[in-house]
């Protein structure tokens, strides 16, 4: 989980929030901004691998943590899987609300 190829990406969010402060997004996560949680991954895989980008284009990349990619492997993967995860997993990832407990469009963008 450390990665240090996100650090850039870090540096990119930190500039577009205010006091370009780790801590601003923790009322709606409740995370610092960090190259540890998979939002900032992700971020770093949509703006660097074009395979990625090209599969959110067609509709067809997944994200999820580690339980979503058994559950989604045991209900039958690409022939139907479910892709779900649970709040507890979510809310490591920064892109959920830790108050209404959903995928927040804020965090999201």
């Amino acid at each position: 989980w450390s990665d240090i190829r996100t650090d850039s990406t870090v540096d990119l969010i930190l500039a577009k929030v205010p006091d370009n402060s780790k801590n601003s997004l923790m009322p709606l996560c409740g995370l610092p901004i960090s190259p540890y949680f998979s939002a900032l991954k992700l971020r770093w895989l949509i703006d660097n691998v074009p395979a990625v980008r090209k599969a959110i284009k067609e509709g067809r990349c997944l994200f999820g943590t580690v339980d979503s990619w058994l559950v989604w492997n045991l209900t039958g993967g690409k022939d139907g899987g479910l892709h779900v995860t649970d709040v507890t997993n979510a809310s490591r990832t920064m892109l959920m609300n830790i108050d209404s407990l959903q995928w927040d469009p804020v965090l999201c963008r």
